[in-house]
C-alpha cells in the first residue's frame, strides 16, 4: 500500500530534520524578539537594548519594536512565533496525522501574516528588522516544505486547533501581565525621574551653539522644543552609551528634539581642567572629530565604534578615510575643541558624559525610558 504523503510522518527523513532545525530556529528568533521587546521598552540598565539587532539606520530592530504592530495589548507579537515554533517541533516529534494537518494550515497563514508585514516594514517603517526578516524568511522555508513534501491543506484540525488555542490564550495571558508589571514599575520610576528633573535647577542652554550637530529638528537649536547638549569624551565607556542611545532618543522624537555634542576629553593634553591623561588620546580623537562640522557625525560614530581600541594607528586610519589629514596639528581646529571644554565651566562639568535637557544637567545617563518620560514632560507643556 502506498503511504500516504506527510512531511512529519516519514520518520527521520533529511526534509522532517530540515524543518526540525527550522522549527528550532524559529523558537530562538521569537525568544530572542521577545527579549528585546522587553529590553528596549522596558529597560532595567544603562544603555537600553543590546546592539545585535541595530545594524544600521535601515536594518534595525528597534524601529519595530517601538512601532503599533509590535504587539497586540501589550503582549509581542514574537510571542505568537514562539507557539508557532512549538507546534511545528512538536508536530516533528511526535508526529501525527491531526498534527500535520494542523501544522500545515497553520504554516500558510503564518506565512502570509510575515509577508503583510515585510511590506509594512518596508513600505511604512521604511526599514527592516533584521532577526524578523530571519523569521519571515524561516517561515517560508516551513510554508514550503508543507506544499512540497507535506499534508497540503488550509483547513486545520479542529480538536488540535483548539487545544494549541488554549495553550496560545493561556500563555498569552500570562504575558500581558508580565507586560502589566513592566508597565506599573516603569511608570512609577518614570513618575520619580519626571519629579527630579522638575526640581533641577536651570543653568540655561550653552551661551555658544556648537557646530557639531547629531540631530537637528529645525534650522535653529535654540527654537527646538527640546534641547539636548551632550558634554561627551570619545574613551569614556558610558559617553558610548550615549551615544547608542542617541539613535533612539532622534528616531522617536525626530521632529522634536535637536542635539549638539559638546567635546570635554578627560585629557590634560587639551583639558586643563583635569591634570592628569586619565584618557590619553582623547584629545587627538576630538580634534579629528572637530575637523570639519560636515563630517563630524560620521568620524563620531567611527571613533566610538572603535573604541575599545583607539589608538594612533586607528585614529591616522579614520583621518585618511575622511580625507583629514593633518587636522591633528591644526591648531585652530585644537582651538574649537578648547572652546568647547570651556562652555563646561558653566555647569560646574565633573565626569563625562553630562547632558544638559533644556537647560538642566544630567550627570551620567539614565534608561532610554526615562528619557522618553522627561521629554513628554517637556512636550505637554506642564
Amino acid at each position: 500500500m502506498e503511504q500516504k504523503k506527510g512531511l512529519t510522518l516519514q520518520g527521520m527523513s533529511g526534509v522532517n530534520f530540515l524543518f526540525i532545525l527550522v522549527s528550532a530556529a524559529m523558537i530562538g528568533v521569537s525568544i530572542y524578539l521577545t527579549a528585546h521587546f522587553y529590553d528596549v521598552l522596558y529597560p532595567t540598565q544603562l544603555g537600553g537594548s543590546s546592539t545585535l539587532c541595530n545594524l544600521s539606520t535601515f536594518f534595525n530592530c528597534d524601529a519595530a519594536t517601538y512601532s503599533k504592530i509590535s504587539n497586540i495589548a501589550g503582549i509581542p507579537i514574537s510571542f505568537f512565533g514562539i507557539i508557532v515554533g512549538l507546534l511545528f517541533l512538536f508536530s516533528s516529534l511526535m508526529p501525527s496525522q491531526a498534527l500535520e494537518k494542523t501544522s500545515s494550515a497553520v504554516a500558510k497563514y503564518n506565512f502570509i501574516g510575515c509577508v503583510a508585514l515585510f511590506i509594512f516594514s518596508l513600505a511604512v517603517l521604511k526599514s527592516l528588522c533584521p532577526f524578523c526578516t530571519l523569521y519571515y524568511v524561516l517561515s517560508g522555508i516551513a510554508a514550503f516544505l508543507f506544499w512540497k513534501y507535506g499534508d497540503n491543506t488550509w483547513m486545520p484540525d479542529m480538536k488540535i486547533a483548539s487545544m494549541w488555542a488554549v495553550l496560545l490564550v493561556v500563555g498569552s495571558f500570562l504575558m500581558y501581565q508580565h507586560t502589566k508589571g513592566k508597565e506599573d514599575y516603569s511608570a512609577k520610576m518614570s513618575a520619580s525621574v519626571v519629579e527630579q528633573f522638575k526640581k533641577l535647577p536651570s543653568s540655561g542652554d550653552p551661551d555658544v551653539e556648537s557646530p557639531y550637530k547629531i540631530h537637528m529638528a529645525g534650522e535653529s537649536f535654540s527654537e527646538s522644543p527640546i534641547r539636548i547638549t551632550v558634554f561627551s569624551d570619545f574613551q569614556c565607556p558610558f559617553c558610548k552609551v550615549v551615544a547608542d542611545q542617541m539613535p533612539e532618543l532622534v528616531r522617536r522624537y525626530a521632529d522634536k528634539v535637536s542635539v549638539q555634542y559638546v567635546f570635554y576629553p578627560l585629557d590634560a593634553k587639551c583639558n586643563s581642567a583635569v591634570s592628569s591623561r586619565m584618557h590619553p588620546y582623547a584629545c587627538d580623537a576630538a580634534t579629528l572629530a572637530a575637523c570639519d562640522p560636515n563630517k563630524f557625525l560620521s568620524v563620531h560614530d567611527e571613533i566610538f565604534e572603535n573604541q575599545s581600541n583607539l589608538n594612533d594607528v586607528i585614529l591616522g586610519k579614520i583621518a585618511k578615510d575622511h580625507g583629514l589629514t593633518g587636522c591633528l596639528e591644526n591648531k585652530e581646529v585644537t582651538n574649537k575643541v578648547i572652546e568647547g571644554i570651556n562652555q563646561g565651566t558653566k555647569y560646574n562639568l565633573k565626569s563625562t558624559p553630562t547632558i544638559i535637557i533644556n537647560g538642566k544637567k544630567i550627570e551620567g545617563t539614565i534608561p532610554n525610558r526615562q528619557f522618553f518620560a522627561i521629554f513628554d514632560h517637556i512636550l505637554s507643556g506642564k
